[in-house]
């Protein structure tokens, strides 16, 4: 193993980035690592080193790991395209700028409330941000920035018990072609309920439609007979 991975730990309390890399990668080289799973404890110390240490990571799988911010890690890893921090006490996006290459962002069940920061990653194809406290229905707006989104999943968000939450994704990103795990061309248009109201109004509707009809009808019969007598 390289000698940088030689981290003394003198109390053993806190584990370092070096250390938990050890023990993952065992006595691979750390330059050739293209995939990892790390699952780093509340008390790891210089995660924000991972990309130093290991700068070829494509695909990088942190769950239920403990990261309150995405700075904690996010620093040097722009060969980045997967990310997968399910489970991990994310409070928001902050930092996410240092990976703009991410194309799959997996981070279900965070704390994560605003989509603002996700404008930033302009490459992202796939997002996963289900059971997050995700409330403004506006701040999806911002996923429009991502000009390649394609899957959006909120599944959970207290944003989905929205009234016709389906049709307003559709309208606020036409670009999406999944949503929630479903082809957006198969979710059913919102129809307007039947009421006792609309029927009496389509009655009614139906009724003047007709009468004017009629009226253009009899109009037009009675010109013809007077156009007849005149002609006579």
């Amino acid at each position: 193993m390289e000698s940088y991975l030689d981290e003394v730990n003198n109390n053993n309390r806190n584990m370092g980035i070096t250390t938990l890399l050890e023990d993952t990668v065992k006595n691979r080289n750390l330059d050739q690592i293209t995939s990892l799973k790390l699952q780093a404890p509340m008390s790891v110390n210089r995660l924000c080193m991972l990309g130093t240490y290991v700068p070829n990571l494509v695909e990088l799988d942190l769950t239920d790991s403990f990261l309150p911010s995405f700075r904690d890690f996010a620093f040097k890893l722009n060969n980045l395209k997967v990310l997968k921090v399910a489970s991990c006490n994310l409070k928001s996006l902050d930092g996410i700028w240092n990976i703009p290459n991410v194309e799959v962002l997996y981070a279900p069940d965070n704390d994560i409330n605003d989509l603002m920061l996700c404008s930033t990653l302009i490459k992202l194809v796939n997002l996963d941000l289900s059971k997050n406290k995700i409330m403004n229905l506006t701040r999806l707006h911002f996923l429009n920035f991502c000009e390649h989104l394609r899957c959006l999943s909120l599944t959970g968000c207290p944003v989905a018990k929205i009234e016709n939450f389906e049709k307003n994704i559709r309208e606020i990103l036409p670009n999406l072609e999944q949503f929630n795990g479903n082809q957006t061309a198969e979710i059913e248009n919102v129809k307007p309920k039947l009421t006792i109201q609309s029927i009496v109004c389509g009655n009614i509707t139906a009724a003047l439609r007709s009468k004017k009809a009629n009226h253009k009808g009899n109009r037009k019969h009675s010109l013809e007979a007077e156009t007849n007598i005149l002609s006579q």
